[in-house]
């Protein structure tokens, strides 16, 4: 199985089409053709490679053309964070590491032992980029898509995680973005292990219903959590947040002035759930 990744941001903007040009019992990830890369991609590849490896698929990466474009690779730990035996193709970087905490945060697999951890970290960084009002508020943002991973999307192939603010000089304007991709059941059955949600049989009517207030697949009285999510953001400028599980994907963007969403059919299938939380600040700010 080939994925071949062309181009800028190549798992946030388009279908990931797999090919058998090379058997059903491999994965070749091709990033020759890449070009500018985001946490959604980060994390994605991460995610795409352990569900191979758990399917005892061997696993290949090619690394980019692009001298920089394989050099953020390895300084976003995506190398070092492939699954074990992963054979690289190409010339590795050499590793230069500067302390960049308060900008970004390498890809990291993410689990309920180092879940508390990593939301430190991800608190730093949020702290360091935002003043104080709007802080806290994106923080708990990016924390409940971490406890929604870890709680509902937890399996034995793994979720991941990555961030970086942006100062906008060179990607067209400030901002933070974070990336949690996991391999576990997506929200379709997550929701349907609640005798109220049991009537749901596609992933774009799993989506609309988990945006809403109170919708939860456990019996507890809980669910605002995406909701919470999106409320807090709009309060300090533009959120847009991107889910996608199964078939299905969701788009929203809210400010303090309107709300819309945006719901479709892939034509790829998500295993378990992307989730890439994008937010900017007020051009005043």
């Amino acid at each position: 199985m080939e994925l071949v990744l062309i181009g800028d941001t190549p798992l946030a903007s388009a279908a990931a089409i797999p090919t058998f040009e090379t058997g059903p019992d491999a994965l070749l990830i091709d990033a020759w053709h890449i070009g500018f890369v985001c946490p959604l991609d980060l994390a994605g590849m991460l995610a795409i490679a352990y569900w191979a490896s758990a399917a005892a698929m061997p696993v290949t990466f090619r690394l980019p053309r692009e001298p920089n474009a394989a050099s953020y690779l390895q300084r976003m730990d995506v190398l070092r964070q492939m699954p074990r035996r992963t054979r690289i193709v190409g010339r590795i970087p050499p590793e230069e590491r500067a302390n960049l905490r308060h900008r970004l945060l390498e890809a990291s697999p993410l689990t309920e032992a180092n879940v508390n951890d990593l939301a430190e970290r991800l608190g730093s960084l949020v702290t360091a980029y935002y003043p104080k009002s709007a802080g806290p508020a994106v923080a708990r943002a990016c924390n409940e898509l971490l406890d929604n991973a870890v709680e509902h999307g937890a399996s034995n192939v793994g979720a991941f995680i990555t961030a970086q603010t942006y100062t906008g000089t060179t990607t067209g304007s400030p901002r933070l973005e974070l990336a949690v991709c996991d391999n576990g059941i997506g929200i379709l059955s997550h929701l349907r292990q609640n005798p109220e949600h049991q009537h749901l049989t596609t992933d774009e009517q799993a989506l609309k219903k988990a945006m809403k207030d109170g919708i939860t697949g456990t019996s507890d009285k809980r669910g605002y959590g995406l909701s919470d999510l999106i409320g807090g953001g709009r309060k300090h400028g533009t959120i847009r947040l991107h889910l996608r599980t199964g078939a299905g994907e969701i788009s929203v963007t809210a400010t303090s002035r309107n709300q819309s969403a945006e719901v479709s059919t892939r034509r790829d299938i998500t295993r378990g759930v992307w989730a890439w939380l994008t937010h900017e600040l007020p051009a005043q700010a």
